[in-house]
């Protein structure tokens, strides 16, 4: 049956409006819940001091809500209906795009100019639109999803969706911390552990996060070089020094895996007279050195002495440690193996003062022959580009591959 251009217009208007306001819904919500909540939580935690909790479900619900308000409102505004009534979700992106862009410290950046400027451009195109719309005959067009009314406005839809992506804070790194703080924070060491583990990105904060989280699973010296790592032996605790700082979870979560925390070390180094430290704070050399003669310590400083050592690549202060900690059996950690059999093969010779004759007569046949293969590699493939390639591929997750790269 033929339908007369005022039951087109309605239908049509409609079926276009219900259309957009499915993509903006669930565009909003899946962003704000899956992709953005993170950054949110950080943002929040940061901003209100600590004060206020940001929950992904309410939070997403509350503002894909009021966002869908501010369209309506805008529609009841300017009631564009036709080719451009996707315009109308063009504050809501705005203000979603604002958000999305909010960090700690907080600032305006370019918001201050950038912002009414693109309101301004809207609100010029809304005039324009108005003023065009109305010529434009489309009646005899398809209905629905096959109308040029419908796909037009998707794109302009999609349009805004890019320019709130551009403008956030996309950052793989930043997602990956936020992401390993706020599981951490809910004692879940193995989704910390499983973000970005396939990435070849990170900085001292994240790998802090996963040194932290393997030490919690006890598998320090077994995971950590599989993972990429940076920083130094300052960076394994947020302490005088480093370069990892955390953003929401309390460093009391740290301080109590170790049970001992950095101000009572102070308290007591302040009553004995130690001016060493006395005055300052503690560097994470200095904090883990207290553990070992605290008898409230747990014995996670262990691991995190020996790693501290492997990341500077200090190896005889990792041979010195080594027997203090483990047996040197088969039971050792694989990163502890592959550094014990660099040592012997680096050191043989010339061993560091004070280092045990033991370090020398520990064999490991399978790490030792995975070595050689290692080793190998420098006459198999003469060519520097193909001799990379092929040790990243074969090798990378080895602590050989970590001590042989370039920072």
């Amino acid at each position: 049956m033929p339908i007369n251009g005022s039951n087109y217009k309605v239908q049509n208007c409609w079926t276009t409006r219900v259309a957009c306001a499915v993509l903006f819904l669930l565009f909003t919500f899946s962003w704000l819940y899956w992709f953005q909540a993170d950054m949110l939580a950080v943002a929040q935690h940061g901003l209100s001091g600590g004060k206020t909790h940001y929950d992904r479900t309410v939070g997403a619900v509350i503002s894909t809500a009021v966002l869908y308000l501010l369209h309506l409102l805008v529609y009841a505004i300017v009631r564009l209906t036709r080719r451009s009534h996707a315009l109308t979700y063009f504050p809501s992106f705005l203000l979603l795009a604002f958000v999305s862009s909010v960090s700690y410290p907080f600032s305006w950046g370019a918001w201050l100019w950038a912002a009414p400027l693109l309101l301004l451009l809207w609100g010029g195109a809304v005039w324009l639109a108005k003023k065009v719309d109305p010529f434009a005959n489309d009646t005899k067009e398809p209905i629905g999803l096959f109308s040029r009314r419908m796909w037009l406005n998707l794109l302009q839809l999609i349009v805004m969706m890019l320019g709130v992506a551009a403008v956030s804070d996309t950052n793989a790194v930043h997602h990956f911390k936020a992401h390993a703080e706020v599981a951490l924070q809910h004692g879940d060491a193995d989704e910390a552990l499983r973000v970005g583990e396939r990435s070849l990105e990170t900085d001292e904060s994240l790998t802090m996060l996963r040194i932290f989280a393997l030490s919690q699973k006890g598998e320090l010296g077994e995971r950590l070089f599989c993972y990429p790592v940076v920083g130094s032996h300052l960076d394994v605790l947020p302490l005088l020094g480093s370069k990892a700082q955390l953003q929401l979870m309390a460093d009391t979560v740290i301080w109590d895996h170790f049970g001992v925390r950095p101000d009572s070390i102070m308290e007591r180094a302040d009553s004995m007279g130690r001016a060493r430290i006395v005055g300052s704070q503690l560097t994470a050399s200095q904090y883990l050195d207290s553990l070992e003669c605290d008898t409230l310590a747990t014995l996670a400083y262990r691991d995190y002495k020996l790693v501290a050592s492997l990341i500077d690549r200090q190896l005889d202060s990792f041979a010195l440690q080594l027997p203090r900690y483990y047996a040197l059996n088969d039971s050792l950690p694989r990163h502890y193996r592959e550094a014990l059999v660099l040592y012997q093969q680096l050191h043989h010779d010339a061993p560091a003062p004070g280092v045990p004759d033991t370090l020398f007569i520990y064999k490991d046949s399978l790490t030792t022959l995975r070595w050689q293969d290692f080793h190998q590699y420098d006459s198999i493939y003469p060519r520097k580009s193909e001799r990379r390639i092929r040790t990243e591929k074969d090798f990378r997750g080895t602590y050989w591959y970590y001590y042989f790269s370039k920072d």
